[in-house]
């Protein structure tokens, strides 16, 4: 795959899947994060976040994960999890959403993939508990003003 293709200059198509990407240029002050670099632990208080990440909170981030599957072909905003989800759960009233992810919020409207397609986003780390506008759930982690690449699968 060409270099175009993997940051979504255009579209491309796998498996009759139309991927296009927000071409990602990831900041050279971006950190890196991994889910278990974000959320601590799952307790009796839900989930906590570390400490690296409260650190970074404000600052450049990039995490890797997954696209779960959205309600329309196109948004600016998307939920990041850890693992594939299959189902979309305002879609499918079995599935539900894990605890620990990512909501991104893009900066500009972008059309969706393969929720098992590995992509990684970047924007700035927002981080506390806020009742999301869009989705009406409580989230505790979001990446605003972001982008995202496909990565090799």
């Amino acid at each position: 795959m060409d270099r175009a293709a993997l940051i979504g200059h255009g579209s491309q198509h796998r498996a009759g899947i139309s991927l296009a990407a927000a071409p990602l240029e990831l900041p050279v002050s971006a950190s890196r994060l991994g889910f278990s670099e974000i959320y601590a632990t799952k307790g009796i208080i839900g989930l906590r976040l570390t400490d690296q990440a409260r650190d970074l909170a404000g600052r450049t981030v990039a995490i890797r994960g997954y696209m779960a599957p959205p309600l329309e072909d196109s948004a600016d905003f998307f939920v990041l999890t850890r693992n594939p989800v299959p189902a979309c759960p305002f879609c499918d009233n079995r599935a539900s959403w894990p605890d620990d992810v990512v909501m991104t919020l893009l900066k500009r409207e972008s059309a969706f993939i393969d929720p098992f397609q590995p992509i990684e986003i970047a924007g700035t780390l927002d981080i506390g508990r806020k009742l999301d506008a869009r989705t009406g759930a409580p989230l505790l982690v979001r990446v605003v003003d972001a982008s995202w690449r496909l990565l090799p699968s």
